[in-house]
C-alpha cells in the first residue's frame, strides 16, 4: 500500500483555500442587522464571537488527515512499524548519552590511551579467533545466522 503525498505545504494551501471560501460564503450571505440594545456583558460577548465550529474547520480537517496517516501506517495490525518507531526513538537518547560519557572520558589523561589499547588487543583476539582459520569462519557465520533467524523469525 502506497502512501499519500501530502506534504505540509499542500495541507496549508488546501486549510487556507477552506478558509477563503468560507469567509467569501460568510460576507455573501450577511444581511443587515438592527442594533438591540444589550443588558448584561455576558450576551455582549456571545454575539460578538463567530461560533467555533466555522473559525476551526479547517483545522478539524488536517487533524483528520493527521490521524489518518497516522492509522494507516501505524494502525490496526502495524504492530512491527509501531515496534520499528518506538525502537528508534528510544535509542536516540541512548545514543547521545553513551556519547557523553565517552566524551567525558576521553578528556581524562590516561583513558583514551587505555581505550586504544584495549580496541587494538580486542581486534587482534577476533581477528584470530573468528578469521584467520576457516572452519573458525564457518562457526562465525553460523553464529551470525543462528542469531539471525531468532530475531528476525
Amino acid at each position: 500500500m502506497e502512501p499519500k503525498e501530502n506534504t505540509v505545504e499542500e495541507m496549508a494551501e488546501a486549510l487556507a483555500e477552506t478558509s477563503e471560501v468560507t469567509s467569501a460564503a460568510e460576507e455573501t450571505t450577511e444581511s443587515p442587522t438592527a442594533t438591540t440594545p444589550v443588558t448584561s456583558t455576558s450576551e455582549a460577548i456571545t454575539d460578538a464571537t463567530p461560533p467555533i465550529d466555522d473559525a476551526l474547520q479547517g483545522s478539524f480537517d488536517l487533524l483528520k488527515q493527521v490521524k489518518e496517516l497516522w492509522e494507516e501506517y501505524f494502525g490496526e495490525g502495524k504492530k512491527a512499524n509501531r515496534t520499528l518507531a518506538i525502537a528508534i526513538i528510544a535509542t536516540i537518547p541512548v545514543l547521545i548519552a553513551t556519547s557523553e560519557l565517552l566524551g567525558f572520558l576521553n578528556k581524562l589523561p590516561v583513558l583514551p590511551s587505555v581505550f586504544e589499547l584495549v580496541g587494538f588487543v580486542y581486534s587482534v583476539w577476533f581477528i584470530y579467533r573468528y578469521l584467520l582459520l576457516a572452519n573458525t569462519r564457518k562457526e562465525l557465520i553460523d553464529g551470525i545466522t543462528a542469531w539471525k533467524n531468532k530475531v528476525f523469525g
